[in-house]
């Protein structure tokens, strides 16, 4: 069988697994019913240890989802910011109107300043939208593509024409694109090489960047005149290290007071307590799954994939990996805690099925040595997993020895993260298609946040699909994609995330293994006033904004 070449680094031993404490992207651990996080209420300052390079943090060059986008997001606001449930609420927009038809939005803005003293004006809104559809491709230009026009009718009044409803718009567009002044931003012809300047680095925001040094440090200053009230913390130094164990150790020598990075389940226990340190424990809606190219032999085939499944032990995933700390995943994407949730949709693990299938298909172990042929020549499917991250490489090795069970040969290739996304998303765009077979993969919890997320998962249209990262075709999932992305009313709209739910059961466009909860530590001595958003956790700007200043 012809397969992609990724074997560059070595699979990591079980013994080495043991003694790193190390997940990836926001991936987090912790026990669903913990107490609410203590400690003081204000600080003068913060130092937050990062592990990721995070360029010079303006919406332009951020690095990551997570931390990048919520370090970002200290200095620069949205029209609208998610609350503790996760439900977005006006912020610069101090109110949002919706036409009957969801295609207009009519916003009055708050009085707000940019962190130079001018005013925030309808202007800069319209800016910013025109500003990051011509811009270079981004993360924002995708939230902003049903925009059609955005108009200043007044100094505090923009109105938004969309092209088409979108019930996600509140939640994936107002409360997620950050605002510029076009005071600054009209003189930047080229935003994603614009070096970090004092003349450049204003937003509106409860900090400013004060010094970025990428790869080593970020400095951020209170913003005294903040429309929300004076930040909790007067000033922020995020610290990167090179991995988790010189992360870890900082923490517990005191030389950062916490980690914008979740920590193993091993480490919970060995430092709570120590040296005033405490952990706060929630659910997550971060996604861990099991992908593969749907469009390459045997993965093109629905039987084969559903085989997969049923292979596929989670609970014991759960266990063994996450020591229960996580929540078995469900073949229809939606964490148990979602609103949206379709409990009827529920996981079969039942290997003798799966062998009834694969028996079914043809692919039988002809010469009796517990492996499947295909094509004459014993099955042996490569299993890309980030070679830096312990956690799922443990899980990489489980499902190995899981679908070895039914005759499935896996081989595991640790590899470098940049080597694995060049072959699940090269350049983080799926039209340009893919070069794997399998891979351990994971959504960060925005992605689950919003329910319509989901069509981005499965939707073959590559403006709507922009996450298929399966490569999924099914006319069927089109349709309630569109749906679900078009329709206003939330009950209709719930039946069609329930329905959804069902496809994604039924067709195994990818094999949700587990969604971790969240575990972040840090000294209550120093600060310990954590505000979490439901399913995302408590780093966010939330946590520095004063109770009367809160969504």
């Amino acid at each position: 069988m012809k397969r992609p070449l990724h074997r560059l680094l070595p699979l990591v031993t079980a013994s080495v697994l043991a003694l790193t404490a190390c997940s990836g992207g926001a991936e987090g651990t912790g026990a669903p019913n913990a107490a609410e996080p203590t400690g003081a209420t204000t600080a003068e300052r913060l130092r937050i240890g990062i592990l990721s390079e995070e360029g010079n943090l303006t919406p332009h060059t951020y690095e990551t989802g997570f931390p990048g986008y919520n370090l970002m997001t200290l200095s620069y606001d949205t029209l609208m910011q998610i609350d503790a449930d996760g439900e977005p609420q006006p912020w610069l927009a101090e109110e949002v109107q919706r036409s009957d038809d969801g295609l207009t939005y009519t916003l009055t803005l708050a009085d707000a300043s940019w962190q130079d003293g001018e005013p925030v004006t309808a202007q800069d809104v319209a800016f910013s939208v025109d500003y990051y559809k011509q811009g270079p491709p981004g993360r924002f230009q995708n939230d902003l593509r049903l925009v059609e026009s955005a108009t200043a009718v007044d100094e505090t009044t923009v109105e938004l024409e969309l092209s088409a409803p979108n019930p996600s718009f509140e939640l994936r567009t107002l409360a997620d694109v950050p605002i510029l002044p076009e005071h600054v931003w009209s003189g930047i012809a080229a935003p994603d090489t614009e070096p970090f300047s004092e003349r450049t680095n204003i937003g509106s925001g409860p900090y400013r960047l004060v010094e970025s040094k990428p790869g080593t440090s970020y400095t951020f200053e209170a913003n005294p005149d903040y429309f929300r009230g004076a930040p909790k913390v007067d000033e922020i130094v995020a610290i990167r290290f090179a991995d988790d164990a010189s992360a870890i150790a900082a923490l517990r020598a005191g030389e950062v007071d916490t980690l914008l990075r979740v920590i193993s389940p091993e480490q919970i226990q060995a430092l709570q307590g120590q040296r005033g340190l405490e952990v706060i424990e929630a659910p997550e809606y971060t996604t861990t799954l099991l992908a593969f190219d749907t469009q390459r032999a045997p993965f093109d085939d629905v039987e084969f994939r559903q085989a997969l499944a049923r292979a596929i032990d989670t609970q014991a995933l759960v266990d063994d990996v996450y020591l229960g700390a996580a929540v078995p995943g469900n073949p229809g994407w939606v964490h148990p805690d979602s609103p949206y949730l379709n409990a009827d949709v529920q996981a079969e693990y039942d290997p003798e099925a799966a062998a009834e299938l694969l028996d079914g298909l043809g692919y039988t172990d002809g010469d009796g040595d517990g492996v499947r042929e295909i094509n004459g020549e014993p099955m042996s499917l490569e299993l890309l997993v980030p070679g830096d991250n312990a956690l799922r490489l443990r899980i990489a090795e489980l499902l190995s020895t899981q679908l070895a069970e039914v005759g499935v040969g896996v081989e595991v290739a640790a590899v470098e993260k940049q080597t694995l996304d060049d072959a699940v998303w090269p350049g983080y765009d799926v039209a340009q298609g893919r070069n794997y077979e399998m891979a351990v993969w994971g959504w960060s919890a925005p992605t689950q946040a919003d329910i319509g997320q989901m069509a981005s998962l499965v939707s073959s249209d590559p403006a709507v699909g922009n996450l298929n990262v399966t490569g999924f075709v099914d006319p069927q999932s089109d349709e309630l994609a569109n749906a679900l992305t078009t329709t206003l009313d939330e009950e209709e709209r719930t039946q069609v995330a329930y329905d959804l739910q069902e496809r994604f059961a039924e067709m195994v466009p990818f094999v949700p293994l587990l969604y971790p909860n969240g575990a972040y530590a840090y000294n209550s001595e120093v600060f310990g006033d954590w505000r979490s958003i439901t399913g995302q956790g408590p780093m966010t700007k939330l946590s520095f904004i004063p109770d009367a200043g809160q969504p």
